[in-house]
């Protein structure tokens, strides 16, 4: 078992529902006390539902026009062909769900639809994500943000684009020895675009494309936790005379979360990252984070809403799972 990780969506997933954690981070716990229910949430844990997967597909979508766009502009390329991109997208979404489709459920898959384990879609369903998908660039193509994104691109130091297709995951880690603690703690951070335009200035988005926030002001923790990954990089904690702005971008709305960091975000995001660290801890034994064994699955408590446990990938092997432990 690998050390502790935090991220602001293993720490999401905590505060869902316990139980949902436990079957997405610790189900190799039950390999040998209930090996079906074992084999069954590893099949569970490829799998993703309609609108991650539409999430997952518009942040490719993205950064395959974000690359030619860095392409065009620094090396002089064509212009991004969006027809080109549009159909490849297409046409891999086509094969993904017709795969997810044919899988076997009851063995091991590489990827799969959860309403397809769950048998709740037919062929129909693809079209509409499709279109989302592609809606959602079209978004970005037309906003202020492609305009913004080429201006810097002509004046770059640095930049930074997720590739959501080969997902680095040792340059998503951030070194924080230095800060009490937190030794032996990977943290994991990755925003989908970012670029140093001068000595100390930064511009970092982050795309989204799911359910849209009621509230679109402010700054959200991950985008500080973006700002707080750029100052952990160069082995410091404090913003001195560095200037990064964040926004967190909604497609196809274009509605925003944004602002310019300041040290009190930077503050603030340590301190809650500590504090999600004491509340992971208290399902491993001995709060060993290097060690990072979890508790009994009987120390993960489910959630009380019908509503959570209704979409919950998780929720055939919760239920047997559930049946096993009013036994014990």
């Amino acid at each position: 078992m690998a050390s502790l990780s935090w991220s602001n969506t293993r720490i999401t997933v905590l505060e869902y529902c316990q139980k949902k954690y436990f079957f997405t981070y610790y189900s190799d716990w039950l390999k040998s006390k209930y090996p079906e229910v074992w084999k069954e949430t590893k099949i569970l844990r490829k799998l993703k539902s309609l609108d991650m997967w539409m999430w997952e597909m518009t942040h490719r979508i993205v950064s395959m026009y974000l690359f030619q766009l860095k392409k065009h502009i620094l090396d002089n390329w064509p212009t991004p062909d969006k027809e080109w991109i549009t159909n490849t997208i297409r046409k891999n979404m086509e094969t993904t769900f017709a795969e997810s489709k044919a899988n076997d459920y009851n063995d091991f898959v590489k990827f799969g639809l959860s309403e397809h384990f769950y048998n709740e879609i037919d062929d129909t369903a693809l079209e509409p994500v499709i279109k989302k998908v592609v809606n959602n660039l079209e978004s970005f193509v037309n906003s202020e943000y492609h305009e913004k994104i080429q201006q810097r691109f002509r004046k770059w130091h640095h930049i930074y684009i997720e590739d959501p297709r080969r997902p680095n995951f040792e340059m998503m880690k951030v070194d924080v020895s230095h800060i009490p603690w937190l030794e032996n703690v990977s943290i994991l951070a990755s925003p989908d675009f970012g670029i140093m335009f001068g000595e100390n200035n930064y511009l970092i988005l982050d795309w989204k494309s799911g359910k849209e926030s009621l509230d679109v002001s402010g700054i959200t923790d991950q985008l500080r936790m973006y700002a707080l990954k750029i100052l952990l990089k160069q082995k410091n904690k404090d913003l001195w005379n560095r200037q990064i702005d964040v926004y967190e971008v909604y497609l196809p709305s274009l509605n925003e979360k944004s602002g310019t960091i300041e040290q009190e975000d930077i503050d603030h995001i340590i301190n809650k990252i500590l504090e999600d660290v004491e509340y992971q801890k208290q399902f491993i034994v001995e709060q060993d984070v290097e060690r990072n064994e979890p508790l009994s699955h009987t120390t993960f408590t489910r959630t009380s809403s019908e509503k959570k446990c209704a979409w919950c990938t998780f929720r055939s092997v919760c239920q047997k799972l559930k049946e096993l432990e009013s036994t014990e």
